[in-house]
């Protein structure tokens, strides 16, 4: 009886000490680029967002992860800000493809670019 009660403890406590849920997202570093982009934006340039958010897209396939919602949509708008419409229109029309719950917004967004000439300033 006492072999029994011991072993079921043991299957507990490794049951207790396995790995936990894994995470659905990859978050990498597109909440500290945005933090930067706002509270330091010397540091944070259009530019500098766009190669680090790429890459970290690459890596967050690589892991087998989704991109988070929201980044697809603000690498749209970095090449918006670097006059790179085209660019804008595939990250844009990405977001809405993944994340269907942005479809409203990405919608307007494309259509403001569409109405100012490929530009969403203004």
């Amino acid at each position: 009886m006492k072999k029994i009660l011991l072993s079921s403890f043991l299957a507990m406590g490794l049951v207790g000490c396995a790995a936990g849920p894994q995470p659905l997202y990859n978050w990498g570093t597109y909440t500290h680029q945005t933090y930067l982009m706002y509270n330091a934006p010397e540091k944070a340039t259009p530019s500098t967002q766009i190669t680090k958010l790429e890459a970290e897209i690459e890596k967050t396939k690589g892991k087998g992860l989704a991109v988070p919602p929201g980044l697809y949509a603000h690498l749209g708008l970095l090449y918006l800000q670097e006059n790179n419409s085209q660019k804008a229109i595939e990250y844009f029309q990405l977001e809405r493809q993944v994340y269907p719950e942005s479809t409203v917004l990405m919608d307007r967004l494309l259509q403001k670019m569409n109405a100012n000439g490929g530009n969403a300033k203004s």
